[in-house]
């Protein structure tokens, strides 16, 4: 897995690391123990679930039951803040700024290899599971005006949310889900400090009774009507694995990828011909992914990230900032022709 930067050119830097979405299944068939879908006001953990419930509520990834709903879950919120700390903590002994899906044993705060480890150690007996990962670091000789902890989570969320496999993971099938936010400074010379902040988001569920479905044939988007402040922009390099393998940091950047999803195993497909992306009746270029162009493979099964159930669509190009696109797409459940979807996208700056 590799580790893509993103520097803003000011007198401190900035740097936002993504890494891969991992999915496992496994486990057992203990009920959930769940508490309420509230953090404390003013930790990165509210903001993170502010932006991904409103989301996923909005766009129905919530799915068809209303018994079965995105509900914050303790034993995996334990095992994500532990292993942002583990992170957090590996950057600074080491000088380089860590970001994984594994943890070495031996290291101090070592609780799991993989991510399904750190959530069976802390109880959670996942039957499956998937991660998500964000980080930023700060360095700088006279304090910058820090965004809130509340706004770091938050924006830590929208930047997963505005990729390809970490959108994915972000919109899986679990209703269980936890965050876990931890940030450390240091002084690494006489006039320089640098500040190491680590989030990771884990859902999953442990019965089948905890998995959200859509219902035979529907087929949800995100974005979707009603999604705002949606940035106009993507650059596939800083997502790791990398989407689009042939672009670099100085590729000029993309649109907002717009995922859709249907139930497993149902295959879905877009209809590129009779698809489209507009701005006032002008037509903005676009591509899809799926399972079958999908560039990256899982090093653990050897499979494509993308799954049958799931395709992207992403503008070729940058979007407009504080602009509305309109999106109409066609395609297929199987064989059968899923209704036309259209929908209305804010974009923000």
């Amino acid at each position: 897995m590799g580790l893509n930067a993103m520097t803003n050119p000011s007198s401190f830097s900035l740097s936002l690391i993504l890494s891969l979405s991992l999915v496992a299944c496994g486990g057992g068939d203990d009920s959930t123990t769940v508490v309420p879908a509230s953090y404390v006001p003013g930790l990165a953990e509210q903001g993170a679930w502010n932006v991904l419930s409103e989301a996923r509520s909005l766009c129905g990834f919530d799915g068809a039951n209303p018994l079965v709903k995105l509900t914050r879950n303790a034993k995996l919120d334990a095992a994500a803040l532990s292993h942002s700390k583990y992170l957090v903590d590996r950057s600074i002994v080491t000088g380089d700024s860590v970001l994984s899906h594994l943890e070495t044993p031996g290291d101090p705060g070592f609780t799991g290899v993989y991510p399904w480890d750190r959530a069976a150690y802390q109880g959670y007996n996942y039957k499956a599971l998937a991660e998500i990962l964000a980080a930023t670091v700060w360095e700088y000789s006279y304090p910058p005006n820090f965004p809130t902890m509340q706004e770091r989570g938050a924006n830590s969320m929208r930047s997963l949310l505005n990729t390809v496999y970490h959108l994915s993971g972000a919109m899986y099938e679990g209703a269980d889900v936890g965050f876990g936010a931890y940030m450390k400074t240091t002084m690494i010379n006489a006039t320089t400090w640098r500040e190491e902040y680590r989030f990771g988001s884990l859902n999953g569920y442990e019965n089948i009774s905890r998995r959200i479905t859509l219902g035979t044939g529907k087929v949800v988007t995100y974005p979707c009507q009603g999604s705002t402040n949606v940035p106009p922009e993507f650059v596939p390099a800083d997502e790791s694995p990398n989407p689009f393998p042939a672009m670099t940091t100085a590729s000029p950047p993309v649109g907002p990828p717009i995922y859709l999803k249907v139930d497993a195993p149902q295959v879905l497909s877009v209809n590129t011909a009779s698809s489209s992306i507009t701005l006032n009746g002008m037509a903005v270029p676009f591509t899809v992914l799926n399972n079958d162009n999908d560039p990256n493979e899982d090093p653990i099964d050897g499979e494509p990230y993308i799954t049958p159930n799931e395709v992207f669509v992403i503008p070729t190009q940058a979007l407009l900032p504080n602009t509305s696109y309109q999106v109409t797409l066609n395609g297929k459940v199987g064989l059968t022709a899923f209704p036309q979807i259209t929908f209305t996208m804010q974009t923000g700056q």
